[in-house]
Order: C-alpha cells, then sequence, then structure tokens
C-alpha cells in the first residue's frame, strides 16, 4: 500500500469509512496533519475508499490529524483520525 505504518492506516481507514458510510466522497476530502509528521511530505495517500489528499498545516500540533471535506455543501464532513488526547497516549 504504502510506508505508513499499519496502526496509523487502521485509524485512518477508521475516520474515513465514517466519513464515506455518510455519503461523503473521497475526492472531497483531505487529511489535515501536522507539517512535521512524516505524512506530510506526501501529496496524497492510497487507502481503500481511493486517493486521500494530505493537507500540511503548521497549526496543528504534532500528533493530531483530521479530515475534513472541502468547503462547498452544508453540514461539512469532519473526523478525528487521531486528537491530542489520542496523541499523549503514543497513538499516530
Amino acid at each position: 500500500m504504502n510506508g505508513i505504518h499499519p496502526k496509523a492506516m487502521h485509524m485512518i481507514h477508521n475516520a474515513l469509512g465514517r466519513l464515506i458510510d455518510q455519503g461523503r466522497n473521497i475526492e472531497r476530502i483531505s487529511m489535515v496533519v501536522c507539517t512535521e509528521a512524516p505524512i506530510s511530505v506526501e501529496k496524497e495517500i492510497q487507502t481503500q475508499y481511493g486517493m486521500l489528499k494530505i493537507q500540511p498545516d503548521g497549526f496543528v500540533p504534532r500528533g493530531v490529524s483530521y479530515l475534513i471535506e472541502d468547503p462547498g455543501r452544508r453540514n461539512r464532513g469532519f473526523a478525528w483520525v487521531s486528537s491530542s488526547t489520542i496523541a499523549k497516549k503514543g497513538g499516530a
């Protein structure tokens, strides 16, 4: 698949699956990550749902990441991949 840790991919698939199940289109979804995260050098990654865009953000702390749908749709899709609580416990 790619060089991402299997536990991290599992977390991404869980969060992405919730959005896909709500009828969201993966082409409109980005994963926002810390600029220091190893995955931030990728433009996109392959998932079981298709290609997922990676969006590095300097305001996102290390260990935190989330999925967000592009603007333009009412009730914009959002899902945590990892939050600060998970990051403190050693999550991806």
